[in-house]
């Protein structure tokens, strides 16, 4: 008797929790707190990602060298195309080179900075001047890739920009006092799509005739770039993001419809081969944007699976673009990149 009574109580317990509401109004209730929660989680992740970047990417930093160099009559900033060239084609005059000249004797490495920006624009300001910044304070000269974003952009034209700079350094090697082989590409977010696939055979290095990298040192890399596509997400505020940000990119690189064999490109994991160019990659924890799972780490079983040299850092609580996450437990993350570049090209 004691229990029939029990599993009474407990059916209407269970069915009749909200008395007075019909389920259509229990599931719209809770689509409606799903959708709020999510939303406020979203933009909370947001907002502390743009208050962290304003105190982490050594905007000032970048900003304070570039004068002090310029002072010193150690920067330059050039054009990589001819006005030729240019008159042929408009685009081509967004595309700069700025090069932040080492002045330590010694004929060394160099490395090539491509910020970020979903090939929408460049963060030069914020990954770009003080990546470059820090690498000349550590006796390197560095070089700073303005490449063709938005609707200066066309097929590749990223890559075709950062072939084009890698040429001009090596016809000007004497100038710039660099060494032509072992170099660096250090690239964020979509600079680290740029220099994932400028690291492979296809749309890289093989293809447009200049010298392999030495190493690729990418920062919350945008390596999978139909991850949205693969991987639902629980917050679906966080998967419209994704899907605007690849869309986006996808549409400045290849136009409207692009092809599945054209997204497939771009996607790093898809162009590791045994001799893919070793690579250090560094994450936040809390990235909404590019996030780990969809992109850093699938690029990192695909090098794992090739026997490729890599490591990869992962920072609890991180979030995307932080550039030289200074005065956050990622700061000494270039320091270990560089090593890491060293010894695989020593």
């Amino acid at each position: 008797m004691n229990l029939v009574l029990l599993s009474s109580v407990a059916h209407h317990r269970v069915f009749h929790f909200m008395p007075g509401y019909s389920w259509g109004e229990i599931i719209y209730n809770f689509i409606a707190v799903y959708l709020m929660f999510t939303f406020f989680l979203t933009a909370y992740s947001i907002i502390r990602m743009y208050i962290l970047e304003s105190k982490c990417t050594g905007y000032k930093y970048g900003r304070k060298r570039l004068k002090e160099l310029q002072s010193a009559g150690r920067l330059r900033q050039v054009p990589l195309y001819t006005m030729e060239e240019i008159n042929d084609n408009k685009n081509l005059a967004v595309v700069r080179l700025s090069v932040f000249m080492s002045d330590c004797p010694e004929k060394k490495k160099y490395a090539i900075v491509l910020p970020g920006g979903g090939y929408a624009h460049c963060m030069t300001y914020q990954e770009g001047y003080p990546v470059a910044a820090k690498l000349n304070d550590m006796g390197y000269t560095a070089f700073v890739l303005e490449y063709r974003t938005r609707f200066h952009c066309s097929p590749y034209a990223p890559m075709e920009d950062l072939s084009r700079a890698i040429k001009h350094i090596e016809e000007h090697a004497s100038d710039y006092n660099v060494e032509t082989k072992g170099y660096a590409l250090f690239g964020f977010s979509a600079g680290g799509n740029l220099a994932g696939v400028y690291g492979s055979h296809y749309h890289g290095y093989d293809d447009y005739g200049t010298t392999k990298p030495g190493a690729l040192i990418m920062g919350y890399p945008w390596s999978n770039i139909t991850h949205w596509k693969d991987h639902p997400y629980w917050n679906i505020w966080k998967g419209l993001m994704g899907a605007w940000l690849s869309e986006r990119g996808l549409i400045y690189m290849f136009g409207l419809f692009p092809s599945k064999e054209k997204m497939d490109s771009l996607c790093v994991q898809n162009l590791v081969e045994e001799d893919y160019v070793p690579t250090y990659i560094f994450n936040g924890g809390w990235d909404v944007l590019v996030p780990a799972s969809h992109h850093a780490e699938v690029l990192v079983n695909s090098l794992e699976s090739q026997g490729v040299p890599h490591k990869y850092r992962k920072y609890f609580g991180l979030p995307h673009g932080i550039g030289l996450a200074l005065g956050t437990r990622a700061e000494k993350w270039i320091d270990e990149a560089v090593s890491f570049w060293e010894e695989n090209t020593n």
